[in-house]
């Protein structure tokens, strides 16, 4: 992988740490250094010597010089600015650099053993003047390997493992500790002495570095070991784009860790689990909606709608009776009826079951990621959640509500249209019967005897009318109660669409930015594995 391509995982795990809400402040200052630095020439890489009051950095960096760089004694000087000792070749390209660096003291050297390297001896690490150590902070993200230099009196501060080894080592692929003033100690106690801080450094899991014994004091015999360390076959461009690399790796890893997507692929909610809660959601919603209530009212509405069209002339009577009584806006308007469900329920026992879910799965979350997941599981923004969504679901129904209609209840209303007739013609003939008293025929039945034909006919011409009127109900029943199911499951459908989409799309989005982060990571960890292999691209930038 190329060192774009882990600058590029880096990226990718900001964008989704910040999707999560986690605080990407830290990785996002290492993109931008590590940009920052590549803007800059890849010819000598900068080495910092670092270690705490009196270890013997300025002595290490004069016996490196051969000459006196940096002012040498038991107690530092109270400056808090470092001394950069430079290839003299390369003053003027580095120039940049160090002002990059805000280096202002600079020496120069023909060339450490041949290899381009510029070297920094910063303030002490433990130094008692916060602006000394507030200085070696703002310097070591910036530089590109560093040289540890403590001594057999130190070599177990905790500054110096606590504070600075712990933290920087995982981000450094090419750094040194240097045992200085071996000469202090008897002959023998050097290799132990190492032994002991390794021994320190793997206990404490930090990747094994090497570690060199030196007698700065002694000048140029007794830092051979530093030099050949020095001298390695190191490219620059290879050490800087080691450290951007190590860097962008760990700042991947750690925002991955925050996380908690360096454990577990799996989800924060399972497909089975979402189906459960979304049911139970559902289960509660309905109640509240009332679905037989709506199917109820839109069996009576159709019942309502075929009386024009088929119960003939009192049809019209009585559907203008349902309108002015106010029977229809109770019993037969559907659509009003969804519209009213905010008076049959509180939302509290729907929302339940997605809160106890959110809190379930702020348990497996770092501390880190829970605030975005806490904020959805508010009672008030679960609430909020779901009355949206019925409502919505309740427009898009009642904009589609048409009440149906069918040809059969014309031909019934003609029917009736007739009967009506009958019944008119029956009551003159009984009237004119009244005032004008005649002989009419009778109609002999069963158990009854003779009747006369004018009451044969009345009582015929009712009973039709009634299996007519019984007719046009059934029917129309039958027809309402299919509207009624297709609708409700429509609307159950489109409702459980939507709060499956409303309730579940801001998890959806959070399982999709740790995904992503997990990618990332996963990325970040198989290509830049091996940081030194990774090699500066040309920028063609300037550094700001």
């Amino acid at each position: 992988m190329s060192l774009a391509q882990c600058l590029a995982r880096l990226d990718d795990a900001i964008d989704a740490a910040t999707g999560l809400g986690l605080d990407a402040g830290p990785a996002v200052q290492v993109r931008e250094t590590a940009r920052s630095r590549l803007g800059f020439p890849g010819d000598v890489y900068v080495l910092a010597l670092a270690g705490g009051t009196g270890v013997g950095k300025s002595s290490l960096l004069n016996a490196l010089a051969g000459a006196k760089v940096s002012l040498a004694a038991a107690r530092r000087p109270t400056t808090s600015e470092p001394i950069a000792w430079v290839p003299r070749a390369s003053r003027a390209e580095l120039a940049p650099l160090l002002d990059w660096l805000h280096v202002k003291e600079v020496r120069e050297h023909g060339d450490l053993r041949g290899r381009g390297v510029a070297v920094l001896d910063l303030p002490d690490l433990d130094s008692i003047a916060p602006e000394h150590r507030r200085r070696v902070d703002e310097l070591l993200p910036r530089v590109d390997a560093v040289m540890w230099v403590t001594d057999p009196e130190k070599y177990q501060d905790a500054v110096l493992h606590d504070d600075y080894l712990l933290r920087w080592v995982p981000r450094l692929a090419r750094q040194l500790i240097v045992l200085n003033k071996m000469d202090r100690v008897d002959a023998g106690d050097g290799n132990r002495l190492r032994d002991d801080l390794a021994a320190r450094l793997r206990a404490h899991g930090l990747p094994e570095i090497p570690i060199a014994l030196a007698s700065a004091g002694e000048g140029e015999h007794g830092i051979e070991e530093v030099r050949r360390w020095i001298a390695g076959s190191v490219d620059a461009k290879r050490v800087v784009g080691a450290r951007i690399a190590r860097e962008a790796r760990v700042a991947t890893r750690e925002l991955a860790e925050r996380a908690g997507v360096s454990g577990s692929d799996a989800p924060l909610v399972t497909p089975e689990r979402r189906s459960r809660v979304l049911g139970d959601v559902m289960r509660e919603v309905l109640a509240i909606v009332d679905i037989r209530g709506f199917e109820r009212q839109a069996v009576a509405a159709t019942r309502l709608a075929a009386r024009p069209r088929g119960a003939g002339p009192m049809g019209h009577l009585t559907s203008a009776l349902y309108r002015w009584s106010g029977r229809r806006r109770v019993a037969a308007d559907p659509a009003a009826f969804l519209r009213r469900w905010p008076e049959r329920g509180s939302l509290a026992r729907p929302a339940e079951p997605l809160r106890a879910l959110l809190v379930d799965i702020l348990a497996a979350v770092p501390s880190g990621a829970r605030p975005p997941m806490a904020a959805l599981g508010e009672p008030a923004a679960v609430q909020t959640r779901i009355r949206k969504a019925i409502d919505q679901a309740v427009a898009s129904t009642a904009a589609t509500m048409i009440v149906p209609r069918s040809a059969v209840w014309s031909i019934l209303g003609l029917l009736q249209y007739a009967i009506t007739g009958i019944l008119l013609f029956t009551g003159l003939w009984f009237a004119l019967l009244l005032f004008s008293p005649v002989t009419v025929g009778v109609v002999l039945l069963p158990l009854i005897g003779p009747v006369p034909v004018p009451l044969v006919l009345l009582a015929g011409t009712l009973l039709v009318g009634y299996v007519l009127a019984r007719i046009l109900g059934t029917h129309a029943g039958w027809l309402g109660r299919r509207w009624a199911a297709r609708m409700s499951s429509a609307m159950a459908g489109d409702l459980a669409g939507r709060l499956g989409t409303d309730l579940f799309a801001p998890i959806a989005a959070l399982d999709a930015a740790r995904q992503r982060l997990r990618v990332a990571w996963r990325g970040a960890e198989a290509g830049c594995r091996d940081p030194v292999a990774a090699a500066i691209e040309p920028s063609g930038g300037a550094a700001p």
